[in-house]
């Protein structure tokens, strides 16, 4: 059966994202260049390219798992797209060492290509996420396990990424923002922010890159970002940019924590400025005084009158696999699956309704 297209958008409404054999994750990230002509995956240890005209697989970057820096996998989450390139978070948490990933878009031109293919990918090293990750605090430890004391703000590494201003200060240009993962370690006090990193565009250089030699250059930190929405486990899978609201949608896996509500979506009001504060983050030495700059959550959802977060109560499809604001109040959702022993996925085209904040399936398109 052919693709069927939303007669508004020209979209398909919905896509089939391969099956996929190990050594490749589940689905863990979507991204669409701004023409709506190809749809990328990301299968943690490897890109996929599809023709959204056909819903052909047309074209992957692979190798990212095998061997591994010092024997450690790969792990590459959310994906974003921006200025002919998908970036896409990148982890080698056995080596210390994590990297956005960068992929010409037009280099892809067939299946398999080596990720050290000349062109097709560079990438760009993150002191500042290994700083934080290695931070021993107090504790003496960062043992990259959930119920670890080390890791500064609960840091386990990186996912959600995504382009678009600093909230509140759209006429300063559009910055890379990179949010951490976090451990969902309910016995600390530290690890309740979302914490994002800020990178100017006009900063990257990004080196040509060998996983069993990695570098470490990469783009100066513009600016560092909290916001408040109690723990969740492993912090932000996915972080969008809404195209017509000018806020981030921040897609979690729900924490634990009595205190908080521990809902699966929260989101950045784009129009609020962040604001100098002093971060609750417990009474370990290391954050003594520390002040931050802070962003500020939408009011909207439901308010959880305890802690002060509001959240939204329902996640459209599997969005923390996959999801993209296409403008208009329509996005793309994935859902990811498992077909015996490949992994797959679907990702389909959705409308926002803002009144109450739920998601329906373009022409009806049932699940």
């Amino acid at each position: 059966m052919g693709l069927q297209f939303d007669a508004k958008t020209g979209l398909p409404l919905q896509l089939y994202c391969g099956a996929w054999e190990k050594p490749a994750g589940h689905l863990q990230g979507i991204a669409m260049d701004d023409e709506g002509r190809y749809m990328y995956y990301s299968f943690t240890d490897r890109l996929i390219k599809a023709d959204m005209r056909t819903g052909e697989i047309v074209g992957s970057v692979t190798g990212l798992l095998a061997g591994g820096i010092y024997g450690g996998g790969a792990h590459m989450g959310c994906l974003a797209y921006h200025d002919g390139k998908v970036y896409g978070s990148l982890e080698y948490k056995a080596a210390e060492k994590f990297y956005v990933a960068v992929f010409d878009c037009a280099a892809i031109t067939r299946m398999d290509m080596d990720y050290k293919t000349p062109g097709v990918m560079t990438a760009m090293y993150m002191d500042e996420v290994v700083r934080d990750y290695v931070c021993e605090l107090s504790a003496g430890e960062h043992n990259n396990a959930p119920d670890s004391m080390g890791h500064r703000f609960g840091c386990s590494g990186i996912d959600g990424i995504t382009f678009g201003p600093v909230p509140g200060e759209a006429d300063k240009g559009v910055r890379m923002l990179l949010s951490y993962g976090i451990y969902g370690n309910t016995a600390r006090q530290d690890n309740d922010y979302q914490v994002v990193l800020a990178f100017d565009p006009k900063d990257f250089a990004a080196e040509p890159f060998d996983q069993n030699h990695p570098h470490t250059v990469g783009p100066r930190l513009d600016r560092k970002f909290f916001v408040y929405t109690g723990n969740t486990t492993y912090g932000v899978q996915n972080l969008e940019y809404d195209r017509d609201t000018g806020d981030y949608w921040m897609i979690v896996y729900e924490g634990k924590k009595p205190q908080f509500p521990n809902g699966p979506v929260y989101l950045v009001d784009g129009a609020v400025a962040p604001v100098w504060q002093t971060l609750r983050l417990g009474d370990d030495p290391e954050y003594a005084g520390m002040r931050g700059e802070v962003l500020a959550l939408r009011h909207a959802g439901v308010l959880h009158e305890a802690s002060g977060v509001w959240y939204l109560p329902n996640r459209p499809d599997k969005a923390d696999t996959g999801f993209i604001s296409l403008g208009e109040d329509t996005f793309y959702a994935a859902t990811n699956a498992k077909l015996e022993d490949k992994q797959t996925g679907t990702v389909r085209l959705l409308h926002l309704n803002r009144q109450d904040y739920s998601f329906a399936p373009v022409n009806g398109i049932e699940n």
